[in-house]
Formats: C-alpha cells, structure tokens, sequence
C-alpha cells in the first residue's frame, strides 16, 4: 500500500490572519466581512478566533513582527556586506510583503499596547542598524536620513510584493529589482 502525506489543513485562525493581512494591507478600513469571506469563514467563527477588530489587528502585528523575524533570524550574523545582506533580507521580505506593509502601516493602531510597541520599534531599529552599515559601505549617501530610507526601504517592498502579486514581476527577479531600485535608482 502506498501512502501519501497530506499537508496539514490550515487552521481557521491561520486563514483569518491570511485573510487580515492581505485585505488590511489593500484597504485597512476593510470591514471584518471581507476578511471572513477571503478566509472562506463565517463572521461567527471570526470572531470566536477575534472578539473585536483590535484584538484581530494586535494578533495580526504580533504575527507580523513574528513571521518577519523568522524570515530574517538566518540571515542575522553572517559574515555578508550590508548590500548583501539587504539583498537576503529582501529575498525573504518580500513574500511576506502583506504582513510586512501591513506591520509598518498600521501598527499605530496597536501602539497603546506595549509589547506591540517595543517589538515594533525593534524592528525599525534593526532596518535602521542596516541602513547605517549601507551608509558606511558608501551604499546609501550619508546625509539620507536613516528614518528615511527606512520608510522609502517598506514602500518598496510593498511596491515589489504587489507587482509579484499583479503578475508585472516575477518572484525570482523581484528582490534583486528592489535592491538595485534602492541602491542604484531606476536609472541605466
């Protein structure tokens, strides 16, 4: 008899927070009925995993915040130059571009909540450590403001992330585009 492995069935709660992610990062007004309907569940099983959209949207940046630092802890400490590691850190970002751009655009709206905010500004600092050493690598131009690069850094993961989704940009080629698109402009 031949046996196969099935992949596990994703959770309810794991297609909410797909769901979130994705509808929230098109359109953070989004009412709660179209995240239940793109995780194909009902509002009545929403929110027995959410009982309000905050506790939705606090799970959502923690999760965020999570599947991020999963994405970039094997890249951390390696022997790479700045560029390199932009390069990686891109690489892996950039397919979880939803969560990502939902995390910087919104986590405002979590911001009384203080471990959303001390593991949200963990995750500045660490894009700001690596705008500095781009910086030092002569990468980026000194007088560019570190919270600057930062921010032009998210809206162009977002931006690759939704090309790779609208089909424009291929996944294999997005993060290397992304990294010349910031470190070299648009130009020949």
């Amino acid at each position: 008899m031949v046996q196969t492995l099935r992949a596990p069935r994703r959770t309810s709660r794991a297609a909410i927070l797909d769901a979130a992610a994705y509808v929230f990062a098109q359109n953070p007004g989004a009412p709660l009925s179209e995240v239940a309907e793109r995780a194909g569940v009902g509002r009545a099983t929403l929110h027995r995993h959410f009982p309000s959209r905050d506790d939705l949207i606090r799970v959502l940046c923690l999760e965020s915040i999570e599947a991020i630092d999963e994405a970039v802890a094997p890249i951390r400490g390696k022997a790479n130059t700045a560029s390199q590691d932009l390069l990686q850190r891109l690489e892996v970002i950039v397919p979880l571009g939803d969560r990502y751009h939902y995390l910087h655009a919104e986590a405002w709206r979590a911001a009384d909540d203080p471990l959303v905010s001390k593991l949200y500004e963990e995750e500045l600092e660490s894009l700001g450590a690596l705008v500095d050493s781009l910086k030092k690598e002569g990468a980026i131009a000194s007088d560019v403001p570190t919270r600057w690069a930062v921010a032009v850094l998210d809206s162009l993961i977002w931006t690759t992330w939704s090309q790779v989704q609208a089909g424009t940009v291929s996944r294999q080629d997005a993060a290397r585009l992304a990294h010349r698109t910031l470190l070299e402009g648009l130009g020949s």
